[in-house]
């Protein structure tokens, strides 16, 4: 089964981005990226990746970045990289790519995770990003970006943020791309194959065949042949690939294979990639595409995982519930059919068997904000406001930007009686939403019900920041 396909649009956005990281540090003080600190550097990069963050879709499915964060982890780990904290994230975008930036930060198109056909080819990407910032290739970089004069950076940096608008081509002028694809270039092709030698040794310590980076290589390579030649992509970002693949392969023949014994899988890849692919296309593009294949291959456990998910995405949970059992008859322990399917479970209202298949399927995926917070809603529908209130607790933890947990949480406390925490967890809700009276409100209203000294304390002071 192959849901591989990639449109023919140009992917300007990651490149801008891509330039982008070159420019911004060309900004910086004049007293050279060689005297940055690792702290001005994380700084830096935290800056940066927070813009990148608003310009972009981040995918944000739990077990795609659960997949993508534990092949990250165990490749920092080989390379240990101890500066600063490594962040991953997924960007919802057919044209393969991946692109880092400083500080530790790693931006991988959904279109490159569906492009390749093993973990360690993926894992041979990583590692070669990793590298990159181990190496500080990218601080390196900004230095000769200050060539360019401040016209031709304020166009580029325009363009860059405004490339998702198609009338954005006119800002950024060709000189400019020009001079900013000269410069990667040069960034690229002097550090390309230190990066490989590095991000190689990374691959191996932790277990992965690093040849399969020459097999992604060399498919890449072909792909791109096909394809628009104005088609921005990993070769647009990684040129001198044809180099190499040679310099590879020879060192692949020269090198025995390493005897380090592979790791286990980080996730079910074909999964992942059925879930990108639905990220990209959307839940009705799924039930037409998965439909087709299931006439191919009847009775095919991912086709049918793809067309639960697709049903789940669109709300009819008659059929996903149809496709997904039927998956799971195939395949009994398969864990991302039973999460997808509590799901199903959920949506269709049977909260019983929901929660009985949701902690299951959470066994698995301890760290799956969607099914903790199926958890916290199903238990809350139950009565159960101890267990309702911990795995809300919980999704905060792990995700603490989501605020509407919080007036969640303001609403159980309010049935279990507890008008102290109902009233400030609704004010910190409010207080995240800009809605200062309201959380004022909420706030004086716990301090009114709380006896904890302690808690009063800090009550205060949260009347304070709204007051002030």
């Amino acid at each position: 089964m192959s849901v591989q396909a990639f449109s023919s649009h140009p992917m300007r956005s990651i490149v801008a981005l891509g330039t982008l990281c070159f420019i911004v540090l060309a900004l910086l003080p004049t007293s050279g990226i060689a005297s940055m600190t690792v702290e001005e550097e994380r700084e830096l990069g935290d800056r940066l990746a927070r813009e990148i963050q608003q310009k972009v879709d981040i995918v944000n499915d739990p077990l795609i970045k659960e997949y993508v964060d534990e092949i990250g982890r165990r490749l920092v780990e080989e390379a240990q990289d101890h500066r600063f904290r490594y962040h991953f994230y997924v960007v919802r975008e057919q044209e393969p790519n991946a692109f880092a930036i400083p500080g530790g930060h790693i931006f991988i198109t959904s279109g490159l995770i569906r492009f390749v056909d093993t973990e360690d080819e993926f894992a041979g990407v990583v590692g070669h990003e990793i590298a990159h910032s181990v190496l500080r290739h990218i601080d390196k970089a900004m230095e000769r970006a200050r060539r360019l004069s401040l016209v031709t950076l304020a166009a580029i940096i325009a363009g860059a943020f405004l490339s998702k608008d198609a009338k954005s081509t006119a800002v950024l002028t060709s000189g400019a791309m020009a001079m900013a694809q000269s410069l990667m270039l040069k960034y690229t092709r002097e550090n390309e194959v230190e990066a490989d030698q590095k991000g190689i040794k990374y691959l191996t310590d932790a277990g992965y065949d690093s040849q399969d980076m020459v097999i992604f290589l060399k498919k890449i390579y072909r792909w791109q042949r096909s394809v628009a030649l104005d088609i921005p992509t990993y070769l647009s970002t990684h040129p001198g690939i044809d180099d190499r693949i040679a310099y590879l392969s020879d060192t692949f023949t020269a090198t025995p294979k390493s005897l380090t014994t592979h790791p286990r899988e980080a996730g079910d890849l074909e999964k992942i990639q059925i879930r990108l692919f639905l990220r990209e296309k959307g839940g009705a593009e799924g039930i037409n595409q998965f439909s087709s294949l299931l006439r191919e291959k009847p009775g095919d456990v991912n086709i049918l995982y793809g067309l639960g998910c697709s049903y789940v995405m669109v709300g009819r949970t008659h059929e996903a519930l149809s496709y997904l059992s039927e998956a799971l008859k195939a395949s009994p322990k398969d864990v991302y059919i039973v999460r997808e399917l509590g799901i199903a479970y959920f949506q269709a209202k049977e909260v019983d068997k929901a929660l009985d298949v949701l902690q299951d399927a959470l066994h698995t995926f301890s760290h799956d904000t969607t099914i903790l917070y199926y958890l916290a809603q199903g238990n809350e529908e139950k009565g159960r406001w101890n267990e309702s209130v911990s795995f809300y607790q919980r999704v905060l933890e792990l995700d603490p930007g989501r605020v509407e947990i919080y007036y969640n949480l303001g609403v159980v406390y309010d049935k279990k009686g507890s008008l102290d925490l109902s009233h400030e967890t609704f004010g910190l809700y409010f207080k995240e939403k800009g809605q200062r009276e309201t959380a004022l409100f909420h706030f004086k209203k716990a301090l009114e019900h709380t006896r904890d000294w302690k808690k009063k304390r800090h009550l205060e002071e949260l009347i304070k920041e709204c007051e002030g």
